[in-house]
């Protein structure tokens, strides 16, 4: 029965790993870029069409579109964005 407990343990541990979000730098909220600001950003510096904008962690994330990397289609788009500064932690094309 034990075996059984941690391989579900591990399991779950694995799992959560995979589906991890960006390690972004903890910054104080009072440091934080307002959420407008940071969606102006997004849309006008980056270029990105923002379908949802959340926070995930010390992250700002969106699911939206952008350019590819060859900049030759729009692709859907998971982006983690720095909350103080506004950089790009990570970004996956689907």
């Amino acid at each position: 029965m034990l075996k059984i407990a941690s391989f579900f343990v591990t399991a779950l541990f694995f799992s959560a790993s995979l589906h991890a979000g960006a390690a972004c730098k903890e910054h104080p909220k009072n440091e934080w870029l307002h959420v407008l600001d940071m969606q102006k950003k997004i849309v006008n510096e980056y270029g990105f069409a923002i379908k949802k904008f959340q926070t995930s962690g010390d992250c700002y994330e969106i699911y939206g579109w952008g350019l590819n990397e060859a900049k030759t289609e729009f692709v859907k788009i998971e982006v983690y964005f720095d909350t103080k500064t506004g950089e790009i932690i990570k970004k996956k094309e689907d």
